[in-house]
């Protein structure tokens, strides 16, 4: 086992390096600045510290220098910590931070190598250097006894992991004793009780944080005050553990939920028959899974491999090629990509440097201009460091939209060839990247001289004969296609580098258009989008052809009002077959219908369950269906019968015609020409909506804005005014009860004057005075309004009072002129009919109904003064007393009768009504 010094004697002559004293940071300088380029790289490490921003260092080096010197400068350093025995634990990994693409680099290979193989993929500052334990000893616990430094940086790399990768996955009592094992660690120097007191855990929550050290999840599931006694309770268990023992425990708790010490591929073994299995490397050799119940079975011993070889497949595989000594033949293992065999490649090598006899790499250098390279083989870039820069964002291809479904079968199509002379194209900025190549914006002149704006296709000069034709078979397609809605070809160039050229369209892809204007767009543009792509699919049904990738991303802004159908890359003419079956490609899942899926069958009926995925991609301004499942998992949604939700803008007769292209039986899908004549009548119907709105917003009254500072709901209006009824006799037979119009308030001065007009006439008729207009108040009103002041009062009473006194004169003038004609009606009712009983009866009846009247008139007033005084609070005690002898001046006969009646009502008790009516009376107040 090497140390670091062992690394370092491999570093170059120019390499700089301080022999004595601390450990330095270590700077890589070249002999000759001038001629060799110099970069610096970030390479971030664990630390014992919560602040990971300071966990980095910044390596000087050159573009010929080692990935193993990067490595020995930083723990040379000593920012890891001193004494590191076991160097060749360590690795170097190059992570993009944008998705999950990781590469694991051998440190045989250059800065230069790296830059050109990996770091031209993407943005430079995208990518981030990361040191790693990855190369572990066979009994790796106790072999890091020996190593401290190596020991916790392992610990915090593997919590690390745990935190973000299994921390949400484990059960909370294992969570709780992670937890806790941090936190004795971290504070080593804690006094074991020292979390038995509430506000040294409060401190501790507060002024760290226990985001730290437990999952968020669980914190938010507990209550806090639980929260604390479950960490109180566990962290006893642990209190009198030392550091290395707490680092100890952690690796032997989470060993049992997953593997700490070993990598796991899904890859596929070939051996005859490709057997797809879990590769498990680790300190132990080569193994496979074949399912997690069963024990692994060994595969070969790293001692045992003698040479390691990387081949690339078509379709972006690899294969793993193992020689292993003693046996016949290879161990071949297959994998989905060239970077995982490599990273897996890698791996095996560095276990079979730790623990075998020799120092060097096994792995197999391939050759490049007769020369035997030193490092690995290099991935060629086509010049994509100069481009990319200038790819817009439309350009990207999606790796979760298509995914590959293998079939042994290809079907390779054939047409005529025409093209262009290439000199008639001038090319100019980059618009995308293709599977085949990049997509320029260009210039094409005709034979007549004009100047065309075109994009031009182009095909990578290194692909295969078959990659070429399936290149080709676009414009094979497209060049007897001739519609309106569809992308028109100009021509093609096949001698290369093989061009397609296609008329540009200056909005770009519908799918961006839709994002970039969704807050614009109405509905009525996009079903008109939905009608004419069904226009251009009927037109390709009528022609016996297949698109098989009818998408958003595929369809073209030729105008505001006008789309078209493009990209044909995957169409197919059927002919006189049923259908199609598709090859060895990628196809996207997500938009494709089940038969599509499970057997690559595809015909108009898939056609037209793609094209309903594309209208729901419309009306949705351009979201990717089913984006929130991975491809693996779209087709058992769709068998269980679910389908894509409503569209919010989307209008039910339209998802109503969707749902019945996503019928499970295609033979139960409509027709494009049948959708054509639907979608013709729900954009028709869309468009006499918008008409209709557009003529009711038009005629609409200009709409009053009020001040956002209103916040209270308006005035109720007015009530009407009541209207008396002509007066009549008060025992008119048409009513129950009829009263005088000063009787339909409570009381006569229950009124007020109109000072808060209605909001009908508010604006245009001006305040009136108080005392001149006044309104009718109901009993069932909150309030009486009251006079403002005793001479008020004493006003209102008087002018109220004359007015009783005109009608009471009125009253009993008509009782003397009733009495009058009752007598004349008495004595004709004698001379006709004499009897002496009637001559008794008729007066005394007469009289009785005079009495009846008169003991009614004065009770009515009484009880209307009585409501009067009592409607005015202020005065109720002087004003009662005033009114009752006010009374005087009227018959106490009919006054008398009610006299009891009157003093109860006023409050008094029997005693002193009695003795205020004594006096009353002697002051003449009493008849």
């Amino acid at each position: 086992m090497s140390g670091v010094s062992e690394a370092l004697s491999r570093v170059k002559v120019g390499t700089l390096r301080r022999p004595e004293g601390p450990p330095e940071p270590m700077v890589v300088v070249p002999v000759d600045v001038e001629k060799e380029d110099v970069r610096i790289l970030k390479v971030c490490f664990y630390g014992n510290s919560f602040n990971s921003g300071k966990n980095f260092k910044l390596v000087k080096c050159t573009v010929q220098t080692e990935i193993r010197d990067v490595i020995a400068s930083i723990l040379l350093s000593g920012r890891i910590g001193p004494n590191i025995q076991l160097a060749d634990c360590y690795g170097l990994r190059l992570k993009h931070m944008k998705s999950d693409e990781i590469h694991w680099l051998h440190p045989l290979m250059t800065v230069g190598e790296v830059q050109d193989k990996y770091e031209c993929l993407h943005v430079e500052a995208e990518w981030r250097y990361d040191l790693q334990v990855r190369y572990l000893p066979e009994d790796f616990m106790e072999s890091l006894k020996e190593d401290k430094t190596t020991l916790l940086y392992f610990y915090q790399q593997l919590r690390n992991d745990y935190m973000q990768r299994y921390a949400s996955k484990v059960s909370e009592g294992m969570a709780l004793q992670l937890g806790c094992l941090e936190l004795r660690r971290f504070f080593k120097d804690m006094p074991h009780n020292a979390l038995d007191k509430k506000s040294n855990l409060e401190l501790l929550e507060r002024e760290v944080g226990l985001d730290l050290f437990f999952p968020k999840q669980m914190q938010e599931n507990l209550k806090p005050k639980q929260f604390r006694k479950m960490i109180q309770q566990t962290f006893q268990q642990y209190a009198s553990l030392r550091e290395e023992e707490c680092v100890m425990k952690f690796f032997n708790t989470l060993a049992g939920f997953a593997n700490i010490d070993q990598e796991t591929y899904r890859c596929e073994l070939i051996q005859g028959w490709n057997i797809t299995v879990d590769l498990v490397i680790g300190p132990k050799g080569i193994r496979q899974l074949t399912s997690q119940d069963a024990k692994p079975t060994c595969l070969a011993e790293f001692k045992q491999i003698k040479s390691i070889r990387c081949l690339p497949l078509e379709e972006g595989q690899a294969v793993l090629q193992l020689g292993i000594e003693g046996a016949p033949q290879s161990l071949s293992i297959k994998t989905s990509s060239l970077a995982e065999a490599e990273n897996m490649a890698d791996l095996v090598d560095g276990y079979c440097r730790l623990q075998g006899e020799h120092k060097g790499s096994l792995i197999i250098r391939t050759k490049k201009d007769g020369e035997k390279r030193n490092s690995l083989p290099q991935i060629p870039t086509l010049n994509l460091e100069a481009r990319r820069p200038h790819l817009s964002e439309s350009c990207s291809i999606e790796s979760d939209i298509y995914a590959e479904i293998p079939d042994e079968t290809l079907r390779r199509p054939g047409g005529p060839q025409y093209g262009i002379a290439r000199e008639d194209v001038v090319l100019n900025r980059i618009l995308g990247e293709g599977f085949f190549g990049e997509v320029y914006e260009g210039v094409y002149t005709n034979h007549k001289g004009e100047v065309i704006n075109v994009a031009v296709k182009t095909c990578k000069k290194n692909c295969t004969l078959d990659n070429k034709e399936k290149f080709m078979s676009e414009a094979v397609i497209m060049k007897n296609l001739d519609h309106p809605h569809i992308v028109k070809l100009i021509g093609i160039i096949e001698e290369e580098p093989t061009w397609i050229i296609m008329e540009l369209y200056p909005y770009g892809e519908l799918g961006h258009y839709l994002e970039r204007n969704k807050n614009s767009l109405k509905v009525l543009t996009l079903v008109l989008y939905s009608l004419q792509i069904c226009k251009a699919m009927a037109y390709l049904e009528s022609i016996n052809c297949v698109h098989r990738d009818i998408a958003v991303r595929n369809i073209l802004v030729a105008s505001p009002e006008c789309v078209k159908l493009g990209d044909f890359g995957l169409s197919r003419y059927i002919e006189d077959e049923e259908y199609y079956k598709a090859s060895v490609t990628r196809l996207p899942i997500k938009w494709m219908s089940p038969e599509s899926i499970n057997f690559r069958r595809f015909t108009t009926a898939s056609d037209v369950w793609m094209f309903a995925v594309c209208m729901w991609e419309i009306l949705s301004f351009g979201k990717q269906p089913f984006f929130w499942l991975e491809n693996k998992d779209v087709i058992g949604v769709l068998e269980k019968g679910d389908r894509l939700p409503k569209p919010d803008l989307c209008p039910p007769i339209l998802y109503t015609l969707m749902t019945r292209c996503w019928d499970y039986d295609p033979s139960e899908r409509p027709r494009f020409t049948e959708l054509v004549c639907s979608l013709s009548d729900i954009y028709q119907m869309e468009k006499d909506i918008a008409l209709e709105q557009e003529r009711n917003a038009r005629y609409r009254p200009p709409k009053i804005l009020e001040p956002t500072a209103f916040q209270e709901p308006p005035p109720k209006p007015s009530r009407p005014k009541y209207r008396p009824p002509p007066q009549t006799n008060l025992l008119a037979p048409k009513l129950q009860f009829q009263v005088p119009e000063g009787l339909c308030a409570s009381s006569p001065t229950l009124t007020s004057p109109m000072e808060y007009p209605s909001p009908v006439n508010s604006l245009h008729t001006p305040p009136l005075h108080r005392h001149n207009v006044f309104k009718r108040h109901s009993m069932r009103e909150e309030d009486f309004v009251r006079p403002s002041s005793r001479e008020e009062a004493q006003q209102l009473w008087e002018a109220e009072r004359l007015k009783m006194r005109q009608l009471l004169d009125k009253q009993q003038k008509q009782m003397v002129e009733d009495y009058q004609w009752l007598r004349q009606e008495e004595k004709a009712l004698v001379r006709r009919k004499p009897s002496k009983g009637r001559e008794r009866t008729c007066p005394d009846t007469t009289a009785g109904h005079l009495l009846f009247l008169n003991n009614f008139t004065y009770f009515f007033y009484f009880w209307l003064c009585w409501v009067f005084v009592s409607a005015h609070g202020p005065f109720s005690s002087c004003g009662k007393l005033l009114y009752i002898c006010n009374a005087q001046s009227f018959h106490g006969s009919g006054f008398s009768c009610c006299r009891a009646q009157a003093f109860g009502s006023l409050g008094f008790s029997s005693c002193g009504s009695q003795a205020l009516e004594h006096n009353l009376s002697s002051c003449g107040a009493w008849a």
